[in-house]
């Protein structure tokens, strides 16, 4: 069951952030820039998780921050990355399309984390199936360029 939960956690996450890439291009319009519109969405993002640090006192752990390897702190870059993507490909080419590319590339990359047990995680073997499931979703890419 706490499996089941973890994925359907997972999966919102993934429709709130198919959700994002549009909400994010209707704000690009109002003020006129991609990297503001990912700016403000940030500061939003930052606000309502200040709000989650403080109601779980998580903010104790601060103090430990500094002992994380150099590569822990790219997460956000890797946030800011991803919001300003989706929000300037979400226009252009649908969340259809914006969506399959973003995952193609986070399954690209997963699989090679895994592969090699790099940023922390334990190795896992590229298998046939690992491998098919990047197959089908750059196909899946493939076919939605063809529009």
């Amino acid at each position: 069951m706490e499996r089941f939960l973890i994925v359907l956690f997972a999966a919102v996450g993934g429709g709130m952030i198919a959700a994002q890439a549009p909400i994010n291009a209707r704000l690009r319009l109002s003020v006129g820039s991609p990297m503001l519109s990912a700016a403000l969405s940030f500061a939003v993002g930052t606000v309502a998780l200040a709000v989650g640090v403080l109601a779980t006192g998580a903010l104790e752990g601060v103090r430990q921050a500094g002992s994380a390897p150099w590569w822990a702190w790219l997460g956000g870059l890797a946030g800011a990355m991803l919001v300003t993507a989706s929000l300037i490909a979400a226009p252009r080419l649908g969340a259809t399309t914006t969506f399959v590319a973003i995952i193609s590339g986070q399954v690209l990359v997963a699989v090679i984390l895994d592969r090699f047990g790099w940023l922390g995680l334990s190795a896992r073997p590229l298998t046939t199936e690992r491998l098919l499931a990047l197959v089908m979703m750059l196909g899946a890419l493939a076919l939605l360029l063809r529009e």
